[in-house]
C-alpha cells in the first residue's frame, strides 16, 4: 500500500479546492511582485539623480491615487471572493447530517466511533474511497489537533466543542498524519494513519470489526485473559464479548489486527506489545497507563492473548 504525506499532492476533493487556490493567492503575489519590482529597478536606473540634474518634483496626482487605490482593492475583492467561495466548497453546511466518523482525541490517542455501523476502534482510521464523508471532532481533555498534510485541511479538536470536516477521498492508500497542537508530554507521539480502502474492502472491514473478540483458545492466551481480568485492566480498556466497562483508554477487541501500537508509536509485533506492557513510560513518556507490576510469564501469557485478538 502506498503512504502519501504531502500537501502539494493531495488526495481529497476538498484539499485540491485548498490547493487551487492557494496557487491564485501565489500567482497573484507573484505577479504583483514582478510589477513592483521591475518599477522599482526602472525608476533606480531611469530617474537616479546624477550630477547637476535632480529627478523632476510632482505632488496631487489624483487619477494616480485613484489607480492605485483602486486597483489593490479590486485584487483583495476578487481573492475575497475565491476565499469565499472555497471555504463553501470545502465546508459546506452540516445541517442535521450523521457523521460517518467521530474522532475522539485523549491524551495521547485517537478513539474512533462509526456511529452508523456501531463499530468502535483507536488510532488507525479506516474510510471508503469515493464517498463524501462527515467526519466530526471532540476532545475528551485538552486541546488537539487533527493533521493529515494529504487531507489539506487541518481541524481543532477542542473539548466541549466539536468541529466537522466534509471530505471524498480519491485515491487509495496509507494517509499519515499527527496532532498539531500540543497537548501535553507525548504529543509528538501521537499520530494518525488513515488506511483508505475501496467500498468492498472497507464494508469487509467494518463487518469484522462488529464482531466480538474471539474466546481464547491457546493456554497461553486463556492464561493471558486471566491476567487481563486480574490486574483490573478491564478498568480502563473495553473488549467486546468478553469485558465492556472500561472507557478511558482505547478498545482493544480487535487490537492484534492493528499494524502500530501507542497510537503509532511501536509497530505492532510480539515483542514490542511485550516492551509496552513490561514499561509503557520506556516507550512513550508521559503515557498515562501504569505500569501495573506485571512479571515475565504475565507478560508472555497477556501479550499471547492480545496478539490473539484479530
Amino acid at each position: 500500500m502506498d503512504t502519501f504525506t504531502s500537501v502539494l499532492k493531495p488526495v481529497t476533493k476538498e484539499a485540491s479546492d485548498i490547493l487551487s487556490s492557494f496557487y491564485i493567492v501565489l500567482g497573484v503575489a507573484a505577479f504583483i511582485f514582478v510589477i513592483v519590482a521591475g518599477l522599482v529597478v526602472y525608476a533606480t536606473i531611469r530617474f537616479r539623480r546624477r550630477e547637476g540634474r535632480e529627478p523632476k518634483q510632482f505632488s496631487e496626482n489624483v487619477w494616480l491615487e485613484v489607480l492605485w487605490i483602486s486597483i489593490p482593492l479590486l485584487i483583495v475583492t476578487g481573492l475575497f471572493v475565491v476565499a469565499v467561495r472555497i471555504m463553501y466548497l470545502v465546508n459546506p453546511p452540516v445541517l442535521g447530517n450523521k457523521p460517518d466518523l467521530t474522532v475522539v482525541g485523549h491524551q495521547w490517542w485517537w478513539e474512533l466511533h462509526y456511529p452508523q455501523s456501531g463499530v468502535t476502534a483507536a488510532n488507525e482510521i479506516h474510510l471508503p474511497v469515493g464517498k463524501h464523508l462527515l467526519l466530526r471532532f471532540e476532545s475528551a481533555d485538552v486541546i488537539h489537533g487533527f493533521w493529515v498534510p494529504s487531507f489539506g485541511q487541518k481541524i481543532d479538536v477542542i473539548p466541549g466543542h466539536p468541529n466537522y470536516m466534509w471530505m471524498t477521498i480519491t485515491r487509495p492508500g496509507l494517509y499519515l498524519g499527527t496532532c498539531n497542537s500540543f497537548c501535553g508530554m507525548a504529543h509528538a507521539d501521537m499520530r494518525i494513519l488513515v488506511f483508505v480502502q475501496s467500498p468492498e474492502d472497507f464494508s469487509a472491514w467494518l463487518a469484522h470489526q462488529r464482531q466480538p473478540a474471539s474466546p481464547p483458545s491457546a493456554v497461553g492466551a486463556t492464561k493471558g485473559a486471566e491476567v487481563f481480568r486480574e490486574k483490573n485492566c478491564v478498568n480502563c480498556h473495553s473488549i467486546a464479548g468478553f469485558m465492556t466497562r472500561g472507557r478511558v483508554a482505547p478498545d482493544l477487541t480487535h487490537v492484534g489486527s492493528r499494524t502500530t501500537l501507542a497510537a503509532g508509536t511501536l509497530p505492532n509485533t510480539p515483542e514490542n506489545l511485550a516492551k509496552w506492557l513490561k514499561n509503557p513510560q520506556s516507550v512513550k513518556k508521559g503515557v498515562l497507563m501504569p505500569d501495573v507490576g506485571l512479571n515475565t510469564d504475565q507478560i508472555k501469557y497477556l501479550t499471547a492473548y492480545l496478539e490473539g485478538l484479530k
